[in-house]
């Protein structure tokens, strides 16, 4: 029994084959003795600086690119041209390729169909593969009263230019609360529709957004001053964050959290572990304008962009320095995904000491004379023998939250039942490569929790644990189709039930929203 009071499920079934669901997995490789580490670099020309734009700025810009859209990518480039070291000692370059799994738009990725009603937690409504977030998080609390202004212009601007694209990406506002107005998986109308009634001024807004534009946050720094503030506030910030970064930890592939903020010297370093432990990868966005006076009494000045750079380069990021460059820095996200290059090495064994490892990639005498090189990775890596992983939501964050997990790859459909109004059966398929097997005599044996709320007593789940013994031939068709379970009875919430399946021997859980059919 897990997750408070639990009462049997009724298991109609245990099905090991089902109809696929999902693209064909990559097969695994294993390298013996030591950890396979990868770092992935973005290689881009730098920017050149518009005639005039030091001058205007020069109170708050000291160095680096200017506003607007990054440079272009350089491609091209071969292993031959990169010398990568760990620790200042040059490794081997065992592993080269160019291109990530995609963050952004669906590109070339061939869509699944599923049956009519099911949904995926790794997939989104067209039935393409989510190999890959983005994530967006417009910072109102950490945002003075002056600057919020400037930052719903930014919003505003952003939707109407990402309802015009296929970005696939969640959205997120923090105020006194977080709110997730858009997910990976949502339809892109519903984008399309909040940008429409912007465009309208006086249109009715949805109610999410309506109610995110008008959460400014916990105001405290007019009373406490900015000490106050800070202490209040990043025990806030610090617990949005964890829920944005257990999200995008629950998506296969490349992550990027795109944060638009004021300051970013407000950033919690305990969030900045978080960030590095997942592997995700910080755009920081500063709320700044750049029209009007500039000095230390304007009412939102940008004094800390030396301080966004350093938030980005910590995870291998970049920064940008201006509200309305909120579309180039999810633009940028969606190239870096596609464009990257990974280097693979294979450290020393007795390299793997625990520590951290600061890393340095160099290229050989590719950057034009005129025109230096933007080379951006990460700085290190923890040098441990296994390979951490990223914080885990808790049972009651995965049963609570709006988000789907998809740590473990779950497609489900509900149906209702007939004879029981308000009861529904639901067909869950669990994909068994995220499940741990263990082989013993010709069997692969393991099992999984499957829970599911009870909204007749508030705070409570049924759980039922599955039991999975499969000769040779079975896993096999089981690990190309997916292993389905029937429960029974299923109560909806909301218009959906929620499933959890939690791997018993690692802990590792996988969440979906299964919206149910109007009876």
């Amino acid at each position: 029994m897990f997750w408070g009071k639990a009462s049997k499920v009724g298991l109609l079934g245990v099905l090991p084959l089902a109809a696929a669901f999902q693209p064909a997995q990559e097969p695994t490789v294993f390298h013996s003795g030591t950890r396979l580490v990868e770092v992935e670099v973005i290689v881009r020309d730098q920017p050149i600086r518009p005639p005039g734009v030091r001058a205007s700025l020069a109170y708050f810009l000291d160095s680096g690119p200017p506003f607007g859209p990054p440079g272009a990518l350089h491609k091209g480039l071969t292993k031959d041209d990169f010398t990568l070291l760990d620790q200042g000692q040059p490794q081997s370059i065992a592993i080269f390729r160019v291109g990530l799994t995609g963050a952004g738009s669906s590109g070339g990725d061939k869509p699944v169909l599923l049956p009519p009603g099911a949904v995926s937690n790794r997939q989104d409504n067209r039935g393409h593969p989510v190999n890959g977030a983005s994530a967006v998080l417009v910072d109102f609390l950490n945002t003075r009263f002056g600057c919020r202004g400037y930052e719903r212009q930014g919003l505003t601007k952003f939707l109407r230019s990402a309802a015009a694209t296929d970005t696939r990406m969640a959205l997120y506002t923090l105020g006194e609360n977080l709110r997730m107005l858009y997910d990976f998986t949502d339809d892109p109308q519903k984008l399309k529709d909040a940008a429409a009634r912007l465009e309208q001024r006086h249109g009715q807004l949805p109610r999410d957004l309506a109610a995110a534009l008008r959460d400014l946050g916990d105001v405290i720094s007019v009373d406490g001053g900015e000490a106050d503030a800070d202490r209040v506030h990043a025990p806030m910030t610090l617990k949005a964050l964890r829920v944005v970064i257990q999200h995008l930890a629950g998506v296969p592939g490349r992550k990027n959290l795109v944060w638009l903020m004021e300051d970013p010297r407000r950033v919690p370093p305990a969030a900045m572990v978080m960030a590095q432990q997942a592997n995700i990868v910080l755009y920081p966005v500063v709320v700044r304008t750049v029209g009007g006076s500039f000095g230390p009494d304007a009412s939102c000045v940008g004094v800390s962009l030396g301080a966004a750079r350093d938030l980005a380069a910590v995870t291998g990021g970049r920064a940008f320095f201006d509200v309305l460059d909120l579309n180039y820095a999810v633009q940028s996200t969606e190239e870096d995904a596609g464009t990257a290059y990974v280097l693979g090495y294979y450290p020393a064994e007795n390299m793997l000491d625990g520590k951290y490892h600061t890393l340095t990639v160099k290229l050989h005498g590719k950057a034009p004379d005129k025109q230096p090189l933007e080379v951006r990775y990460r700085p290190g890596y923890l040098a441990t023998k296994v390979a951490l992983p990223p914080p885990a939501p808790t049972p009651q964050e995965l049963f609570a939250g709006r988000v789907n997990s998809a740590r473990i790859g779950l497609t489900a459909e509900a149906a209702p039942q007939p004879r029981h109004p308000g009861l529904y059966d639901v067909r869950v398929t669990v994909d068994l490569h995220d499940i741990h097997l263990e082989q013993h005599d010709g069997h692969f044996t393991g099992a999984f929790d499957l829970s599911v709320p009870n909204p007749a007593t508030k705070g409570t789940v049924r759980t039922g644990t599955i039991a999975i013994d499969l000769l040779e031939k079975q896993v096999a068709a089981a690990l190309e189709s997916g292993f389905v379970v029937n429960v029974g009875g299923a109560e909806a919430e909301s218009g959906e039930v929620r499933v959890v399946v939690r791997d018993r021997a690692t802990g590792i859980a996988g969440s979906l929203r299964v919206p149910v059919p109007i009876q």
